[in-house]
């Protein structure tokens, strides 16, 4: 059933036919009175567009602006979660699932720009967090991280081609490395917050050591809680008291830890570009098809 409670929302019904109602009232009233009528609506429609630019999203697809940072907290080693402000404190980030935001720094005259996935869920209202590995030669982490809170980082966008709507696939194997774990997060939120959705998900995560699993125990306790999500990790290099699996993500990972190969399933991957390119290549190698395997 149409939900009928934001029809005034609308343009047509909340401006265009209270205007065309008043005027042709007016009209059919006397028209000494027009000029009272368009006053009026001036009035009226000037302060519904003040409303409207109140409640318009802060984040824009092609105008760079400029956020607040409100705190960033060290999670892993070179590792942190920053959290910047958003224009209402009621407004939630909406971008869709799996979806990037472009972050520009203007370095030696020119601007870098980085995109990141958002690790916030729909109902963070008033800011966004984004995870962000630093590297001794990243030209926009390093200047990330010499950000203070309280001051600005431009941001704009959303970035993405993903196309996430419930019921797509039976199931979903989700492969990450890395950071890469941070869009492959939009979709577990996304799965586990839809009481309608009840796609299966199984992630393969893998780092270099066990304190390179950026969020494990945020991921443990989802895998604890939601019976449609496993998660299995590998690290190249474990320490001797190491448990999971050992080294890359291999062929023999996918067959055991990854779903079904089905045309009713499908295969997420994101991580460093040289893993993305191996694991697609092998996940075709054994019969998985282009149009069920998505890398970010």
């Amino acid at each position: 059933m149409e939900d009928k409670r934001k029809l005034l929302d609308q343009p047509l019904h909340g401006i265009y036919i209270p205007i065309a109602l008043i005027l042709f009232g007016t009209w059919i009233f006397s028209w000494s009175y027009m000029p009272y009528s368009i006053a009026f609506i001036a009035i009226v429609f000037s302060f519904r567009y003040y409303e409207a630019m109140k409640r318009r999203s802060s984040i824009d697809k092609n105008i760079w602006r400029d956020f607040e940072l409100m705190d960033k907290t060290l999670i892993a080693p070179m590792t942190s979660i920053y959290r910047f402000k958003l224009n209402r404190e009621d407004e939630i980030l909406d971008i869709p699932t799996g979806h990037h935001l472009a972050c520009c720094f203007i370095v030696d005259g020119k601007d870098e720009i980085r995109f990141y996935s958002p690790i916030s869920n729909q109902f963070d209202a008033g800011f966004f967090d984004i995870l962000v590995k630093h590297y001794e030669r990243g030209k926009v982490t390093r200047r990330l991280a010499q950000v203070q809170v309280g001051q600005t980082v431009k941001f704009r966008g959303t970035v993405g081609t993903l196309n996430y709507s419930p019921g797509m696939a039976k199931e979903i194997g989700l492969i990450a490395g890395g950071t890469g774990i941070t869009p492959i997060l939009q979709v577990i939120t996304r799965v586990i917050t839809d009481l309608e959705d009840d796609t299966k998900l199984k992630l393969i995560y893998g780092n270099e050591t066990e304190r390179d699993i950026l969020l494990k125990n945020e991921i443990d306790e989802i895998a604890a809680k939601y019976p449609n999500f496993d998660v299995h990790y590998t690290v190249t290099h474990p320490e001797p008291s190491w448990t999971g699996s050992k080294g890359y993500v291999t062929r023999e990972m996918i067959e055991q830890y990854a779903p079904q190969i089905s045309d009713d399933n499908m295969l997420f991957i994101c991580g460093p570009p040289e893993m993305k390119r191996s694991l697609f290549a092998i996940t075709q190698e054994m019969g998985w098809k282009k149009e069920n395997i998505f890398c970010f």
